[in-house]
């Protein structure tokens, strides 16, 4: 094989998780492709927790669609997941053999896997570790020993992770996974099934999730604050921060809400330093209004939006990519802000460094629109090169500026000069009541219209940049996709195989969402007459933005679906299918009577 999909779940304390951990730790280590999702219940304390792994010999757009192997420690937990663990007929299925349930009486309804295998896991797991807290190492080995996977590299983790505890620990541990690989070769595959090698040296790529990606990026960029309030999933934001932005001088504030946590962001974009916040839907909403803030003093802010299912506190564990309309207009007035989305692990680094760019050229606050599914899953990623990347920082005032400084000066490109507290001569009032060109306040209606149209002009030449957007094919194609964040991996998979089988269609991935580039919209639309924008959400909200801006051709609709409802390769490639189709019927000629 040179792809292959799992997935797991069991009841909190299972260890599933951790087991993915250490599967897409191992066959990174040895040079696979591999991609890890990961799903809970929204309990503060145990209920059911499942995880997706890929491991692939080619490079993965999305965790991959029905399971190839699926493992169930419980099948009331492993059920609750529905589509996000979908078995087929070609799956495998492997479960914990004390739940009583027959092999040929499991509960999935519709559906006949491929293979079953009743596995007495928690016995193996006490005959080897004396306890079934390693059920987990069992499912280990379990793998290693039907499908040949990274076994050495498995064996080195286990050793690694409970080394701190004892040699006892990792005696045992290695004892439970030997068993569960026992087991596989005393009751092998009807069909034997292997990986392939995966070409490359051990150790040649990272493994990171997108979290930690962005704040990473995000201190490479030269941000030195971070102000937040801990809110599933971004959290894993601050933390990082917290671990690591003391060494290059900055500081962490965690504060008391979500609002002091923006104000304590922009305050220190006030006084000269980059600064970011990060937060999920129901903080965003709350952040709006020092958001707008931040607009009409013009001052450079990243905010980071991890995505989960809304409204309110909605579904806390769940991705889906609903917060758009709220990122681009959750703002009383005339209000543009940059909205950029990353659509993988590896290309957040790209993402957060653009959005720290864009911020600092036009005195802005960028929203980063991630999701749960980039901002948790675990990714394989090539070395980052820091050389290709090129860091800007704010445009400061000049000495003979500084003699007779205005602030909000009008300029042909509308930014202006920003000084910070203690440059002398720099000095202004930074408020959010509308000002002239010194800062001073203003009820002026002229002088509102004139700030306005300074504050839409500095951003107009960001929607010609087409480096934002990736745009593939034959550009006179009939069909089309469109597809943003965390599923245009999959658009990207059904894209691929929609031209294998000749399909003449094109796709577009904006990194920038909003404002919309209305030229490179019209440019791509001027050829197309079906296709569809894929998103997911229950509105299609990218899709409704574009209506709003451009001359979306009739035959180009939404493909959406609210989060937890997955879209897979092959769902896209179907529509794809029939739309080209329909495309190649004859127009039906109506009778026109005298």
């Amino acid at each position: 094989m040179d792809d292959l999909v799992i997935g797991m779940a069991g009841s909190g304390g299972d260890g599933i998780v951790s087991a993915g951990e250490s599967l897409i730790s191992a066959a990174t280590y040895e040079g696979y492709y591999a991609m890890m999702t990961k799903s809970f219940g929204s309990q503060v304390r145990g209920g059911e927790s499942s995880c997706r792994v890929r491991l692939s010999t080619h490079r993965v757009l999305n965790p991959g669609g029905a399971l190839d192997v699926a493992i169930a420690l419980n099948w009331d937990d492993f059920l609750k997941f529905g589509a996000e663990l979908p078995v087929a007929g070609t799956t495998i299925v492997i479960y914990e053999s004390k739940t009583g349930v027959a092999p040929d009486a499991l509960p999935l309804v519709g559906v006949a896997p491929r293979e079953v295998f009743a596995v007495p896991i928690g016995e193996l797991a006490k005959q080897g570790a004396g306890s079934d807290k390693a059920k987990n190492t069992v499912v280990l080995g379990l793998l290693a020993g039907w499908f040949g996977l990274a076994r050495t590299s498995i064996l080195r983790g286990l050793r690694k992770k409970f080394i701190k505890k004892g040699e006892a620990l990792v005696a045992a541990n290695e004892k439970a996974f030997q068993l569960g690989e026992q087991y596989a070769k005393e009751h092998p595959l009807a069909t034997p099934r292997a990986m392939d090698a995966p070409g490359v040296q051990p150790g040649s790529r990272l493994l990171t999730d997108g979290n930690d990606m962005a704040a990473a990026a995000a201190l490479f960029a030269g941000c030195e604050f971070f102000g937040g309030y801990p809110i599933t999933p971004s959290t894993e934001v601050m933390q990082f921060f917290n671990r690591e932005v003391w060494k290059y001088g900055g500081a962490v504030l965690q504060c008391e809400d979500e609002i002091a946590g923006i104000g304590a962001a922009l305050g220190a974009s006030f006084a000269g330093k980059k600064s970011m916040t990060s937060t999920s839907g129901p903080g965003l909403s709350l952040k709006s209004e020092i958001m707008g803030l931040a607009s009409i003093a013009e001052l450079p802010l990243v905010i980071i939006d991890v995505q989960r299912g809304g409204p309110s506190t909605g579904l806390p564990t769940k991705s889906e990519q609903s917060d758009l309309f709220a990122a681009a207009y959750s703002a009383h007035g005339d209000v543009l802000r940059p909205v950029l989305a990353p659509t993988s692990v590896a290309d957040t680094f790209d993402v957060t460094v653009e959005a720290f760019n864009i911020a600092e050229r036009y005195q802005t606050p960028v929203i980063i629109l991630s999701d749960q599914e980039v901002a948790q899953r675990k990714e394989t990623v090539d070395p980052i090169d820091p050389a290709r990347f090129t860091i800007e920082t704010r445009r400061v005032p000049t000495a003979a500026e500084l003699t007779d400084y205005q602030r909000y000066r009008f300029t042909d490109d509308g930014v202006s000069p920003l000084s910070h507290p203690g440059m002398q001569g720099g000095n202004y009032q930074g408020a959010g009541i509308e000002h002239n060109e010194r800062a001073n306040p203003t009820a002026s209606g002229k002088l509102h219209e004139q700030m306005n149209a300074k504050r839409f002009k500095k951003l107009a030449p960001l929607q010609r940049r087409k480096d934002l957007f990736h745009i593939d094919g034959n550009p006179k194609a009939p069909l089309a996709l469109i597809s943003w964040g965390s599923i245009a991996g999959v658009t990207r998979e059904a894209y691929e195989a929609a031209r294998k089988e000749g399909l003449d269609v094109k796709l577009l991935v904006p990194w920038l969402v909003y404002p919309v580039a209305e030229e490179i919209y019209r440019d791509f639309f001027s050829s197309v007459r079906s296709g569809f924008v894929v998103e997911q959400s229950y509105q299609g909200q990218l899709y409704r933005i574009l209506r709003s801006y451009v001359e979306v051709p009739a035959g180009v609709v939404a493909f959406c679906r609210s989060g937890a409802n997955p879209i897979q390769p092959g769902d896209v490639l179907a529509k794809l299918r029939t739309a080209s189709l329909t495309l190649q019927e004859p127009a039906v000629q109506v009778p026109v009577e005298d």
